[in-house]
């Protein structure tokens, strides 16, 4: 059987995962990163994608880690509903594309009460 220690373990690295691979890609793939930016009309986008980055990454590793992980997570959050009010606002389209961005924003919400969840059994311990 596994412990709950293990279980804490594997279930912060499955929300942390998301973060840490798109903070990844979005280094690896720098120029891209700054378009994705430019394309949603934020000023100075490399400050934006460079923001992006940190926070997913350093976020990501405190969540998994269990290191500052509420803090990570509260992190995690509030950059989660930035980037669905930002990037997937649904509520400008009509149709099909409404209803995927509107889906997008729901698992959003989802994350982001899962980190949530998280920061408050952390500081509760």
């Amino acid at each position: 059987m596994i412990s709950v220690a293990i279980a804490g373990i594997i279930l912060r690295c499955g929300l942390a995962f998301v973060f840490l691979f798109a903070g990844m890609d979005k280094l690896l793939h720098w120029r891209e990163s700054i378009d994705e930016v430019n394309g949603l009309g934020l000023p100075v986008p490399a400050l934006f994608s460079a923001a992006t980055i940190v926070t997913q990454l350093v976020g990501g590793l405190m969540v998994a880690t269990g290191y500052g992980a509420a803090l990570g997570a509260l992190a995690l959050g509030g950059f989660t509903v930035l980037a669905t009010i930002f990037g997937h606002r649904f509520w400008l389209l009509r149709g099909q594309p409404a209803r995927r961005e509107f889906t997008t924003a729901l698992e959003h919400l989802a994350i982001t009460s899962g980190l949530l969840l998280l920061a408050l059994g952390d500081i509760a311990a």
